[in-house]
């Protein structure tokens, strides 16, 4: 059966949908709007990669969710069962199909819902094949693999905000500046680290 893929719209769960899509395996992406902060941004490059690709999407909103951490200033954004939701809604809408997740080697440290060991429970749970191909992936490695692919920064929402530009300070901008290797104004990590981001710089 053909693959159903949690697409967030970040470069993670793109990499995953471009591998499945371009071995001929992927069969729908699901979008969950769960009320935080990155929805819209997040939203419109799952549109835009689905639309632009003839993808099949389904947007599901769940309403009411606490979100832990995503408001915090600093450190990870942990918001309490999001992957237990999330999993289930793919299930829901896979037909028994494999459900993709887009967790990376670096995700597992603050992220428990992230590791080997929950996504082995929660396929035994929902009856379905649960799927990490990039659980061992650097984001470094995750980057490599989408240019690989033909994906760009510019398909992929890196930051935690709501837009309409990044904010270039959130732990998942910076991750993404420097996986990526310089920011849009074409400065080094080194550089950014020593300067700082300029003002709107989009990641």
């Amino acid at each position: 059966m053909r693959k159903t893929i949690l697409l967030s719209g970040g470069i993670d769960s793109l990499v995953c949908a471009e591998m499945a899509r371009q071995a001929g395996d992927l069969g729908l992406c699901v979008f969950v709007d769960y009320g935080h902060p990155a929805q819209v941004p997040e939203g419109w490059k799952a549109f835009a990669y689905c639309g632009e690709r003839g993808v099949p999407l389904k947007v599901v909103h769940a309403f009411g969710l606490a979100l832990g951490d995503m408001a915090t200033e600093a450190g990870a954004r942990v918001v309490p069962g999001r992957n237990a939701l999330l999993l289930a809604i793919a299930a829901n809408a896979s037909s028994g199909g494999p459900v993709v997740i887009g967790c990376n080697k670096a995700d597992q440290d603050a992220y428990k819902d992230c590791r080997r060991t929950f996504l082995s429970t929660m396929s035994a749970a929902l009856g379905v094949a649960i799927e990490s191909p990039l659980i061992h992936k650097t984001k470094a490695e995750i980057i490599g693999m989408a240019r690989a692919l033909g994906l760009s920064r510019s398909d992929a929402w890196a930051c935690y905000g709501a837009g309409p530009k990044p904010c270039g300070t959130c732990p998942s901008c910076q991750e993404s500046a420097r996986a990526w290797g310089a920011d849009c104004c074409g400065r080094t990590w080194r550089q950014i680290e020593a300067n700082g981001h300029a003002k709107g710089c989009e990641l």
